[in-house]
């Protein structure tokens, strides 16, 4: 499903699983669910190199998002160019493995998601 904004949320955790740092914003573009899930991600890698997090272990709702991010061969499209940034990212913060998780896994990312498109909505 395509739409003209997203929003986006991000949680880093720790290996115990403690939340660690947040993020949660409204982004204006036109792009799949799964495009706004690579650009969700890489806005947290994003956030993690800032706050100097290792990351290990990066987990979406969707399995095709994993699929593009742990496939080998190149890519077209919006997707080539989200990946590729994310792929360097994936360097400078560590060794990162990709896995599909039911949404229920990742609830905090989506409320606090579902939190930036109410917080802007509010402030217009």
């Amino acid at each position: 499903m395509n739409s003209l904004s997203f929003n986006i949320g991000a949680t880093i955790r720790d290996d115990k699983g403690k939340v660690l740092v947040v993020r949660s914003n409204l982004a204006v573009g036109y792009f799949s669910a799964e495009v706004g899930q690579l650009i969700a991600l890489r806005e947290g890698l994003l956030l993690a190199k800032f706050y100097n997090f290792p990351v290990s272990l990066i987990e979406f709702s969707s399995s095709n998002v994993a699929a593009a991010l742990n496939c080998h061969l190149p890519l077209l499209g919006d997707v080539c160019c989200v990946v590729n940034d994310i792929k360097v990212s994936f360097l400078e913060v560590g060794n990162c493995k990709c896995q599909a998780s039911p949404k229920s896994r990742n609830s905090l990312a989506q409320n606090l998601a579902s939190l930036a498109f109410s917080s802007v909505r509010e402030y217009l």
